[in-house]
């Protein structure tokens, strides 16, 4: 006589265990997830600003006239006008009301300026640091780049992800850098 209880199928607390741990990887996943998301959407941000303040430097120059870019509505847009009157200070003080073009940032990012919450712009070469603008003047000069030195720094919601859109007084274009840190630390990638 042959014994036909043979084991077919996975006991309960088999399948149990097997669920738990596929929990615990998936929880472990998703943090990875989030953190990858907030850094792809960090560099894109410093891209995006990095690539609206070329093409606004090109169309100082190709209008000839001296434009602004300010940080409007909500630290959320940054906008481009033409300049009507440049103020002692270097910067623009009044500006058309016609908007040139407008870059919005997503939902969640954000300009910041300067110092607002102890976090400023990198230091170039070690020693010269350039605070965070909310305006910025272009003015077109011939074989030089329209766009004054300055940064603008951008966060990625209340986390420390930070982008700065930088113009270096040795460099021509503008790049960007990164901080994963609450911009203890920057780089370029």
């Amino acid at each position: 006589m042959v014994n036909c209880s043979r084991k077919l199928g996975f006991t309960l607390v088999e399948v149990l265990v097997v669920v738990a741990i596929m929990g615990i990887l998936s929880g472990i996943g998703v943090a990875s997830l989030r953190s990858a998301v907030a850094n792809s959407r960090i560099k894109d941000a410093g891209i995006n600003v990095t690539a609206f303040m070329q093409r606004a430097a090109n169309e100082a120059t190709r209008l000839n006239e001296k434009l602004t870019v300010e940080v409007e509505n909500n630290n959320k847009s940054l906008r481009l006008y033409k300049c009507t009157t440049v103020g002692d200070d270097g910067n623009c003080s009044a500006h058309d009301s016609q908007i040139l073009d407008e870059m919005t940032l997503e939902s969640i990012s954000a300009f910041v300026p300067g110092q607002a919450d102890g976090t400023d712009c990198p230091t170039l070469g070690g020693e010269t640091t350039l605070n965070a603008k909310t305006s910025i003047l272009l003015t077109p000069k011939i074989g030089v780049s329209p766009i004054s030195s300055g940064c603008i720094l951008i966060r990625y919601g209340s986390t420390d992800r930070f982008a700065a859109s930088i113009k270096s007084p040795t460099k021509f274009s503008m790049y960007y850098e990164l901080s994963y840190d609450s911009g203890a630390s920057w780089f370029e990638p």
